[in-house]
């Protein structure tokens, strides 16, 4: 009962999250969409700071366990080489869309919200979470990058452009097959979407100025 009722202060807040933003949605919204009191969320997260980390990360640290093993086996099979851009790019983009097919079409639409409201969330607690969750993502990724184009100096902006473009096709591709929920974008859009990624990544450097930070899988920066 008590693994349920976790569950359901989860999902309820990770709805209202997306819907409405960390700070217009108070605990007692998240205890009514629940169906439990609010001692139930203070027992289980102690404050809506620590029920929206785990939120997060419900969500993303499964996807982001999925791409670091994904990037260990890709330098595994390079050796001293510089790893394949197209393979890096893959185990950056599929993760999500994978996992995404194991949940069920409500969690999947809460989820786009919720990267969605990411985009566009100012509240410094709610970026710092995120910094948390992806910084070593960004880091190990970053630095597949660096390996695979080390001719390119504007591999930050590659990386957000990447981000981008997931973002995107998460958000917007499952309406141009009249879904909501990202874990139907078909097999093949997707390897279109890698292969789309891997050879902008390789286009000529303008050698602009590379921005300061990128969050990887929410595009946001500090």
């Amino acid at each position: 009962m008590a693994t349920g009722t976790k569950e359901r202060i989860l999902d309820a807040a990770e709805r209202l999250f997306g819907e409405r933003g960390f700070a217009s949605t108070s605990l007692r919204d998240i205890t009514a969409g629940a169906g439990v009191n609010v001692a139930s969320v203070n027992y289980h997260f102690g404050s809506k700071e620590a029920l929206l980390e785990a939120v997060l990360e419900r969500r993303f640290r499964p996807i982001n366990r999925e791409r670091l093993a994904m990037l260990d086996a890709v330098n595994a099979r390079a050796g001293e080489d510089p790893p394949p851009i197209e393979e890096v790019v893959r185990a950056f983009l599929l993760p999500p869309f994978e996992r995404q097919r194991a949940w069920s079409a409500d969690a999947q639409v809460s989820f786009l919200r919720l990267v969605g409201r990411i985009h566009a969330e100012t509240n410094e607690a709610f970026r710092a979470m995120l910094v948390e969750q992806f910084d070593e993502v960004r880091q190990r990724f970053q630095a597949a990058l660096q390996h695979a184009l080390p001719d390119h100096p504007d591999v930050n902006w590659r990386m957000l452009f990447m981000i981008g473009s997931m973002s995107f096709t998460m958000s917007w591709g499952p309406m141009l097959i009249g879904r909501e929920d990202a874990g139907h974008v078909p097999e093949n859009v997707l390897e279109s979407l890698v292969r789309y990624t891997a050879a902008g990544m390789t286009a000529a450097s303008s050698h602009a100025a590379a921005p300061a930070r990128v969050v990887a899988g929410a595009g946001a920066r500090r």
